[in-house]
């Protein structure tokens, strides 16, 4: 590791001198256990080591770039740092200009700074992070669906954002992040979002990650939920050459309910690693996830679930399931879900598969006179659409269709080779 690189990059970083101060000590952290590595149980898939060996600093300011439409209020960032706001948002706001702010002091690093010992990627975010995203819905508010687009576009840059979602009590948001990159860059994407969920409050959360083909994304998202709280996500996971992607909700009200969903697609010889970790604290608490996974190339996926009932947690129900396909003989998935249970009246299942795709099914489709190429894209279409039904229900399955589409003729082609 090379310290100097990284108290180089926090000159570059902003604050108060309290808030300095803390960046400092996060940076202490970091340097006291450096980047995870497959020695640790959590990272045994997966390792960071190749990061040493770039030529990281901190980016430059960006340069304007062009982005899609989206439906809904953009805020647009573009090598860490927001470059467009859209002025209808009364509740999104870049964090950087608001970090004095009371919710802000109050609230960031308020999750994160309770993880376990190891999370060295948190502590070298809460270190180096220029900006991002400060969403906050206070009572008797509904927040029109936000959007937040970040653009990579310089080689070698460390890009550390920092999300802050608040909802206060009974309030609904729905938020999109969407990350993508100059193609072939490569660059290290690192984010971490924290979300607080007051009590009976709703949240949609999608992520999107479509970055560069020779990018490094490490991202880790924290919910906090409080009683009735509902926290419904969906990962589309399709870009970067090595994605490790944590999610970690505490459901510590009665009543509370997440649901995670997802897709990741290792093609050629991308690396995705998806860890998600879920504490039920309290009674009555529901937790689901449905996920699946695609591998073809020489591409390797890896699901790595936790649930963990506390005791007191009664009557807490959770339910895991984890399907996926395998496409090439060199390609690789590993799957682990896992329950730790420690209370005695709970409804708790897990279920995981890693398979090719169904022959027969291929040849049904065939034998009614559809061509093999487009028998194999239904299937693997079919397949993926197992793990995307919130999109109906947020109503933005128009937006991101299109962008499945773009991924999967990936697969196609390399299963008609």
């Amino acid at each position: 590791m090379n310290p100097t690189l990284y108290r180089r990059a926090l000159e570059h970083t902003i604050g108060s001198p309290q808030q300095m101060a803390s960046r400092k000590v996060a940076l202490e952290r970091f340097f006291t256990h450096g980047l995870p590595t497959p020695r640790d149980e959590d990272w045994k898939y997966t390792a960071l080591d190749f990061l040493e060996q770039m030529d990281l600093h901190a980016p430059h300011a960006a340069e304007d770039w062009a982005s899609e439409d989206y439906p809904g209020i953009v805020m647009r960032f573009g090598n860490g740092r927001l470059t467009d706001a859209d002025l209808r948002s009364i509740h999104a706001h870049g964090l950087a200009d608001h970090a004095d702010s009371p919710l802000v002091v109050r609230y960031l690093g308020r999750l994160a700074d309770t993880l376990p010992g190891g999370a060295a990627l948190a502590d070298i975010n809460s270190a180096l992070w220029q900006d991002g995203l400060l969403l906050h819905v206070p009572v008797g508010w509904k927040a029109s669906p936000v959007f937040v687009t970040h653009y990579a576009s310089e080689s070698d840059a460390m890009l550390h954002l920092r999300h802050l979602v608040v909802l206060e009590a009974g309030t609904e948001a729905v938020l999109v992040e969407h990350d993508q990159g100059t193609p072939d860059l490569p660059y290290w994407h690192n984010s971490v979002t924290e979300i607080v969920l007051g009590e009976g409050a709703r949240l949609t959360h999608i992520k999107l990650d479509e970055d560069s083909a020779a990018a490094t994304h490490t991202s880790l998202t924290l919910v906090g939920q409080s009683r009735d709280s509902r926290y419904h996500a969906l990962s589309l996971l399709v870009g970067g050459r090595v994605a490790r992607h944590d999610t970690r909700v505490n459901l510590n009200g009665s009543g509370a309910e997440c649901q995670l969903d997802g897709l990741f697609i290792a093609d050629a010889r991308r690396h995705i690693d998806q860890h998600l970790h879920v504490e039920h604290a309290a009674p009555h608490t529901t937790s689901r996830q449905t996920w699946r996974g695609i591998a073809t190339g020489r591409g390797r996926g890896i699901f790595d679930s936790r649930v963990v009932v506390q005791p007191g947690a009664q009557k807490a129900d959770a339910q895991q399931s984890s399907r996926n396909l395998l496409l090439s003989p060199h390609a690789e998935i590993d799957v682990k879900p896992q329950l730790e249970i420690h209370a005695d009246d709970v409804r708790c299942s897990h279920g995981a598969t890693v398979g090719q795709l169904d022959e027969a099914q291929v040849f049904y489709l065939r034998s009614r006179g559809i061509a093999a190429d487009t028998a194999r894209a239904l299937l693997l279409h079919g397949f993926a659409g197992e793990a995307l039904g919130l999109l109906k229900n947020a109503a933005l399955s128009d937006w991101l269709e299109p962008h499945l589409a773009a991924a999967l003729p990936l697969l196609n082609k390399e299963l008609t080779t």
